[in-house]
Parts: structure tokens; sequence; C-alpha cells
């Protein structure tokens, strides 16, 4: 999330905006890049993370590959979705690092990954679902531990989110390279 927002912001600030428009290139053609290039290196970092975990350390795997991949794989689209508008929001490279670690915090803390979702009251506990690791955490740890999941809707969800992020993204940052 972090580098894809600095990355966008960098290209901002160092005037690529300005070549972006007058070239034949389009905001979503620019999108599809930055999307594609940091989900290849993201989902390397999460394969190699998964697979030091099922062999270094021996952890059981009870799901099918597939579907571990598929949570990874819109658990990085929705991370990275997410970091665009992050980008597209920053007008400098330390708003960006800065909203990103305010996210960060708030997904290490609201996630369930130290404090159980259930134990916040509903409207917190509602908002907490548009961090895409409260999704990503609950799914992960069903597939690799259970096999399956009775909550499939998070993964519907987590898929919403990534569409949504991605397109408020690019709507932003549309009038950002228009602006240029």
């Amino acid at each position: 999330m972090t580098l894809i927002a600095l990355s966008v912001v960098r290209d901002r600030n160092s005037g690529l905006f300005e070549l972006f428009r007058i070239s034949p290139i389009t905001t979503f053609e620019l999108i599809m890049g930055k999307l594609i290039a940091f989900g290849l290196f993201a989902g390397a970092v999460a394969g190699s993370t998964i697979l030091l975990l099922v062999f270094g350390l021996r952890v059981p795997v009870l799901a099918q590959p597939g579907w571990i991949a598929l949570v990874a794989g819109v658990l990085i689209a929705a991370s990275l979705g997410l970091g665009l508008v992050i980008a597209a929001v920053s007008d400098s490279e330390p708003q960006a690092v800065q909203l990103s670690l305010l996210l960060l915090l708030a997904s290490v803390f609201f996630s369930g990954f130290v404090l159980a979702i259930s134990e916040f009251s509903e409207p917190v506990r509602s908002l907490i679902y548009v961090l895409p690791v409260a999704n990503g955490i609950r799914l992960l740890q069903d597939f690799l531990f259970r096999g399956g999941t009775v909550v499939i809707w998070q993964l519907w969800l987590l898929a919403a989110l990534a569409v949504g992020y991605i397109v408020l993204a690019w709507i932003l940052l549309r009038r950002a390279v228009a602006r240029a």
C-alpha cells in the first residue's frame, strides 16, 4: 500500500503527470500499469511467505492452493487500490507515508490481529470491514487452518472493496492528471 502510494505521489511531484497528460496514455492504463507491477511484486512476496510458512515452518494447509491464491490476490488488489486512493488524496510524500502508517496502525489494531473484532461495538465493527486486512486475515485463517470458510461474504466484500478503491482512485487520479 505504501509503495504504490509513494510511487504515484513521486510521479505527480516530479512532473510525470504533465507528460501523461500530453501522451496517449489514459489514466486507466496508468493505474493498471501500477497495479500490475506492484501486484506482481506483492504476489511474489505473499507467495514466498506462504511457501516459507508451509515448507519452512511446517504450517498445515487444509484448503486447495487455488483458494489461498484467490484470497491473497483479492487482498493484494484491495490493498493496492487503497494505496492508490492514498496517493490520490496526498499532496506530498510525507503525507502519503503518514496516511499509510495511520492505516497500518488501524489495520493492526482493528483487524482482529490484536483484538477480536467481536469486542468492538457495532458502529465500529461495521467500519472495520472497510480495511482489506480485516477480511483477509479471517479468510486466510479459515482457508489455511480449517480448509474452508463459512464467511464467504467476506471474500465478496474484499472483491467489492478492491473494485471500489480502484474506481475511486481512477476518478481522483483522472482529475489530478487533467489538472497537471
